[in-house]
């Protein structure tokens, strides 16, 4: 452990948050939009899983020091739900805190499914990471896949059916048309078997938006950018949410914004347009 201290601003006090899509373990990535954070003023980083630090090899530890004392010279904060792709045995060894978080390093926590939290603005959010491989036929079972990816009935028991302002997590809800033209016309990738479990993953989680019926949700897990408002159904009524999907680390990709947790609005950047050019804004 180091001598960093904890963050000067967090999740329930920060004006504006550095949502990231999956980073996957990559060190360049994240200190290089830890950069174009730090020069918008952005303290807080948010990473909606694939996280991708905590995994089976020989410096993990290492690394997340390093990390920790990157953001600490910059004064922010990371934290993260967990995606499908975590080391999840070596994860749960840290304890969840008094205060419902993770602390994995004294400036980087992990959010439990389930957490949730009121934000600066008085908003609301909750989180639900997880989600179940489509690849899950190629891995190995406590080298690169874990059991613990999937929601389970707990996870939902715990989240609860309160409404949240925002939900953040790293599946996707059913039903958004441009994630679903995407999957159409890219399951043939994947074998029936692995389809089958990433389907019902995502039912879980599907199950769990619509117990919180957010008007936000971030996530990441598909590797694009998706903005759509979308409006869903169920007993208790319509409602309609606005979902975003973040791409995963690149140079290129989507996979950045920040968000104002006072209007819920994000403004959107690529690290190849720098922190100039923003790719979009609304």
């Amino acid at each position: 452990m180091t001598d960093v201290l904890r963050p000067l601003e967090t999740l329930a006090t920060a004006r504006r948050l550095g949502v990231l899509g999956d980073t996957h373990g990559d060190m360049e990535h994240v200190l290089a939009v830890s950069a174009r954070m730090h020069e918008r003023g952005v303290r807080v980083l948010l990473i909606l899983g694939d996280f991708g630090f905590i995994w089976p090899r020989g410096n993990w530890g290492v690394d997340l020091s390093k990390l920790s004392r990157r953001l600490a010279a910059r004064q922010q904060s990371l934290f993260f739900v967990d995606g499908n792709h975590e080391d999840f045995a070596r994860l749960y060894r840290h304890p969840v805190s008094a205060d419902g978080l993770r602390w994995l390093r004294p400036n980087i926590a992990h959010i439990p499914r389930g957490y949730r939290t009121v934000l600066s603005s008085g908003k609301t959010l909750a989180a639900l990471g997880g989600a179940a491989s489509v690849d899950v036929g190629n891995r190995v079972e406590g080298q690169s896949w874990w059991e613990e990816e999937t929601i389970t009935d707990h996870d939902l028991e715990v989240l609860g059916h309160e409404h949240a302002c925002v939900l953040v997590g790293h599946d996707a809800p059913i039903g958004v048309p441009t994630l679903e033209a995407h999957l159409t016309a890219t399951n043939h990738w994947w074998p029936t078997s692995g389809l089958a479990h990433s389907a019902m993953g995502r039912r879980m989680f599907h199950r769990g938006f619509m117990q919180v019926r957010p008007k936000l949700y971030l996530g990441g897990h598909y590797h694009l950018h998706v903005d759509e408002t979308v409006e869903f159904h169920d007993d208790a009524g319509d409602f309609t949410s606005r979902i975003v999907i973040l791409n995963m680390n690149g140079h290129a990709t989507v996979s950045q914004a920040v968000l104002d947790v006072d209007t819920l609005q994000l403004k959107f950047f690529s690290l190849r347009d720098e922190h100039r050019t923003p790719v979009g804004e609304d």
